[in-house]
């Protein structure tokens, strides 16, 4: 009687999980959920500019600003989490994600500002699905975590491959007209100034020292594991 109970609440917990995961797929123009924020962050959506609130929802193509001492956290709909600090400027190009079919990719963009990245499920379902393109070149994620600034052309960008805060390194592609790179270890990264610098000839190990004032600039993200990340955002686009 007991394991005929269990396999009624098994039945139903399954039913629950599959509505909520189509429910999720219905609102797949929902990309990103802002999970915190302070000082002054906008969204600049069709033309219109309005205040950013935790809990709000992000949608394809919405830009992302912060003014002085501002920052915001945002969770991506395959589990990825972007930090941004101050004067900063993201767009989520486009962002689709499967969890049933375990397809999609996630083609972001920032202008200016410090960032951290850890990424979700769509780095680890191909080594070209998840980018980020800046000023000065496009970073493909492959799985791993970076830290980063973003400057207008001329002036100093970093790129910058750390660990997960499990102690995983991933990978990391630079590439631009002038070449490409690939990131391995941990600390290490380029700086460009423009689009037509080979990113080979800037790569090296950064020292500590530099990592961690530039990731002073952005709040620190709240580790949680990836199956925790994705598992909750099957369900919070339908709060």
């Amino acid at each position: 009687m007991r394991q005929k109970h269990l396999k009624y609440l098994l039945l139903i917990f399954v039913c629950l999980v599959t509505i909520n995961i189509q429910g999720s797929a219905v609102a797949s123009d929902i990309s990103a959920r802002v999970v915190g924020v302070e000082g002054v962050v906008s969204v600049i959506r069709e033309g219109n500019t309005t205040p950013v609130t935790r809990g709000e929802s992000l949608y394809k193509s919405d830009r992302i600003t912060t003014e002085e001492n501002a920052s915001i956290e945002l969770k991506l709909l395959d589990g990825s989490l972007i930090n941004l600090g101050e004067l900063a400027d993201l767009t989520i190009v486009e962002l689709v994600f499967d969890p049933i079919k375990k397809d999609g990719f996630n083609d972001l963009k920032i202008a200016t500002g410090a960032f951290r990245l850890i990424s979700g499920s769509i780095a680890k379902l191909g080594p070209d699905l998840m980018k980020l393109d800046t000023p000065v070149a496009t970073i493909g994620i492959r799985g791993t975590s970076l830290v980063g600034k973003a400057s207008e052309v001329g002036k100093q960008n970093h790129i910058i491959l750390v660990a997960d805060p499990n102690g995983t390194v991933g990978e990391v592609v630079v590439e631009n007209s002038a070449g490409v790179v690939t990131l391995s270890k941990k600390g290490e990264g380029v700086t460009l100034n423009n689009p037509t610098e080979n990113p080979t000839e800037t790569k090296k190990i950064f020292k500590t020292e530099f990592i961690d004032d530039l990731a002073k600039q952005v709040p620190e993200i709240k580790y949680e594991n990836l199956q925790d990340r994705q598992f909750r955002s099957l369900f919070w686009f339908n709060d």
